[in-house]
């Protein structure tokens, strides 16, 4: 059982990538929609971590791994749907393609550069800080993210985007840290 339950941790861990692949269109309704299959199978996943024996040996290490891709790979769409949710449009989500991009075209700019890249590194972080039974880091993570992004809080916009943004993607990394527990416990 324990094999199916890595199995379906791999898939929550590429479910997102190939979401994110496919021409689904920039609705609403469908980025929420493709958002909750990851948390699906983790719940799965969950579920068979209730049931089957822990892992050992080799899987402890497969599972650990798995656990930081998923958290990583399906932060970003829980974050977008998050933000859907509480009526903020990520800026990219429904801003169609152009029908002939430019050559060179410029970025589009945001109130919080660089987000996604930090919101990677928060979700490893936090599944490394609860596999590590040191919650604290989470705080000390938060705290740093809060200061560095402080100046760019005053922006319209800004504030909401952050704190949704941050709390949608804890709580995912926290849910895959809680489902690798239940595997290895």
């Amino acid at each position: 059982m324990i094999v199916a339950a890595i199995l379906l941790l791999a898939a929550t861990a590429l479910a997102p990538l190939l979401i994110s692949r496919l021409p689904l269109g920039h609705g609403r309704l469908t980025n929420i929609a493709a958002a909750m299959i990851a948390p699906a199978i983790l719940g799965l996943v969950a579920i068979l971590g209730l049931v089957a024996d822990p892992a050992d040996g080799a899987g402890v290490v497969v599972i650990y791994c798995l656990t930081l891709a998923a958290a990583v790979t399906g932060g970003t769409l829980m974050v977008r749907a998050a933000l859907l949710l509480g009526g903020i449009e990520p800026w990219q989500l429904d801003t169609p393609p152009p029908a002939d991009p430019p050559a060179d075209p410029a970025p589009v700019p945001t109130p919080l550069r660089g987000g996604r890249v930090i919101g990677y590194l928060e979700r490893i972080v936090v599944v490394a800080a609860l596999s590590l039974q040191w919650p604290e880091a989470i705080a000390i993570v938060l705290a740093v993210k809060g200061l560095g992004r402080y100046p760019e809080l005053r922006e319209p916009g800004a504030a909401e985007q952050f704190i949704i943004g941050t709390l949608a993607s804890v709580l995912w990394a926290a849910a895959t840290a809680g489902t690798a527990y239940l595997l290895l416990h």
